[in-house]
């Protein structure tokens, strides 16, 4: 199955790992934004004149996670830690004790900018440098594969357009936020944002806008298109809005849900889940193609009936605002395969042979686990509807 998944640093999370947990096998593709320019990502945004690092390295390293079982520390603290560095040797050091001596020439070059002389180097990620270095001299694309390469992990993060471009944002009375971090910062509830405009750095200049072909071929071959929960101003709407990428997702033949957040962020306090809903809807976004899940864990503004449009409730859990993984990546794909009302079938009819029971079960402990539970599930709640069509013995399969 190809998965499309807009938008999105940490709010990919639960859905990376979700339908990863249930399909390891589904090819997940990731369509987001790179406009993030706050902590050491807009610093390395000012040294090397490249797009924000942050989102990217994300994914990357949740993916690394998601997808294999002998997670090296190493790999993980280059990634996630954050340092207070008084040299370009402090990093290098970093990197050495991480063995990972050959991303030193790119740090070196980093420090070697007349930029980096009056910054003080606190709370930093040494990813965030060596990625936005490499963006510099190799590019967007070819860096971010050479990390999966690194991570053995498929190239699955797909930016938006290569446009290195600003958020503004605009509030109800008119008053303009100009950079990222202030956005996602915002918390007011009094005057909440309406809407983004995207500039270049030198001037305030409205950006020309192109969007990358890559996002048209994915989404246009996607079995499944979803949104992503996540921050909405920074993340959800630019992705989106920016050269009507929204037009792409209307035309698109997959199936279409959209994963409504659990808790409020600071860009939208007190913004209502059909606040959200009307947003998109005013952009061109066409919902009457989409379900709507929402969380029945959610705050009570993020869960609001809705006449208008295909909502499902479903409990996902509520860790500390967060989809639960399994319960987000179940729903999911519960709504895929429409089993969300299993009482509108009067029969449903399984293959046997790696559908319900995996061919090696008895060679690997999680294959046999899924296929007990799969034949648990059949039985629990399907034993008057199910049929399995299979060539094997019956008594093979009892």
């Amino acid at each position: 199955m190809n998965i499309v998944i807009l938008s999105g640093g940490s709010g990919n999370d639960a859905l990376v790992r979700g339908l990863k947990s249930f399909y390891p096998s589904c090819n997940i593709k990731v369509i987001i934004n790179a406009y993030d320019n706050g902590k050491s990502t807009g610093i390395c945004r000012q040294i090397t004149n490249t797009l924000g690092v942050s989102d990217i390295r994300k994914n990357h390293i949740r993916m690394y996670k998601a997808t294999h079982t002998d997670i090296d520390s190493r790999i993980v603290e280059f990634y996630e830690n954050r340092y207070d560095f008084s040299s370009c040797e402090d990093v290098l050091d970093k990197l050495k004790d991480w063995n990972l001596t050959s991303f030193q020439p790119a740090v070196k070059k980093f420090f070697a900018n007349k930029l980096t002389e009056n910054i003080e180097f606190k709370d930093f990620n040494v990813a965030n440098i060596v990625y936005s270095q490499m963006y510099k001299e190799f590019g967007y694309e070819y860096t971010n594969a050479l990390f999966c390469d690194l991570l053995g992990i498929d190239d699955f993060v797909i930016l938006n357009s290569f446009d290195n471009v600003y958020l503004h944002a605009i509030t109800c009375s008119g008053n303009l936020l100009t950079d990222e971090g202030e956005i996602v910062e915002y918390s007011n509830t009094y005057d909440p944002i309406v809407s983004i405009s995207y500039h270049t750095e030198d001037s305030m200049m409205t950006a020309v806008q192109h969007l990358n072909p890559k996002v048209i071929t994915e989404l246009d071959s996607a079995d499944l298109i979803i949104i992503s929960s996540g921050t909405f101003w920074s993340s959800i709407y630019p992705t989106l809005d920016y050269a009507e990428l929204y037009t792409y997702v209307n035309r698109a033949k997959a199936t279409k849900i959209w994963v409504m957040n659990t808790s409020e962020d600071k860009d939208s306090l007190g913004v209502t889940s059909n606040q959200f809903i009307q947003h998109l809807s005013n952009l061109g976004l066409d919902l009457s193609s989409f379900i709507i899940l929402e969380n029945e864990d959610a705050i009570d503004t993020l869960k609001q009936p809705n006449v208008n449009y295909d909502i499902v409730y479903a409990a996902m859990g509520n860790i500390v605002g967060k989809h639960d993984a399994n319960l987000c990546g179940y729903n999911i794909l519960k709504i895929y395969y429409n089993l969300i009302n299993l009482t509108g079938y009067d029969k449903i009819i399984f293959d046997f042979d790696d559908t319900l029971w995996a061919r090696d079960a008895e060679k690997d402990p999680n294959l046999l686990h899924y296929s007990i539970e799969n034949i648990q599930l059949v039985n629990t709640y399907l034993s008057s509807k199910g049929i399995i069509v299979s060539g094997n013995y019956y008594s093979a399969i009892y």
